[in-house]
């Protein structure tokens, strides 16, 4: 169970780094779109993010970026639980935070062939996670599932997505 949590807190943490590097946390006249082949889910926002800073604890690492994705991913689960609204929505751009800055280090760490392509296909898979949650904090749609549900919808591909991180980080320290 713990793995589970885990691995959803890391995937909570990428996409929030990812939504904040793609979507920003300044109001935009209409939705961006996002590059090609990026995977991303771009999100416009209809509200100022001024009550909070952006003073994130960077990670070392990718491994230590994915820690700190487990514990943001927990910390947002926590927040809907709780139907803590803007509080929730803050955790999701920290999170879009953190993802893009996983996605830098995933550049960095040298992963070669087939472990560069799962490493940026898991990163890719985490921001549209989590975009979708995020998506779901700003729609306009009254029929629209609420974010705990869009959550729990896609936390078995964050999890599986956070495994194939670590494999790659895995397969990077054994050789």
């Amino acid at each position: 169970m713990s793995v589970v949590r885990d691995s959803v807190s890391v995937a909570v943490t990428i996409l929030s780094v990812i939504l904040v590097t793609v979507v920003g946390c300044s109001p935009t006249a209409s939705p961006p779109v996002p590059a090609a082949g990026t995977g991303a889910v771009a999100v416009s926002h209809d509200h100022e993010h001024a009550d909070h800073d952006h003073d994130h604890d960077e990670p070392e690492s990718l491994a230590d970026g994915l820690g700190k994705l487990a514990s943001l991913t927990d910390d947002l689960a926590e927040k809907l639980a709780d139907n803590a609204g803007e509080a929730a929505d803050d955790a999701v751009h920290d999170i879009g935070h953190l993802l893009e800055e996983l996605r830098e280090w995933a550049k960095s760490e040298g992963f070669e062939g087939e472990l560069a392509v799962a490493a940026t296909k898991a990163v890719d898979e985490l921001e549209e996670c989590f975009g979708k949650v995020d998506e779901a904090f700003h729609t306009a749609d009254d029929k629209a599932d609420p974010p705990a549900t869009v959550l729990a919808s896609v936390r078995g591909r964050i999890e599986t997505a956070f495994e194939s991180l670590k494999a790659a980080i895995a397969s990077k320290e054994v050789k």
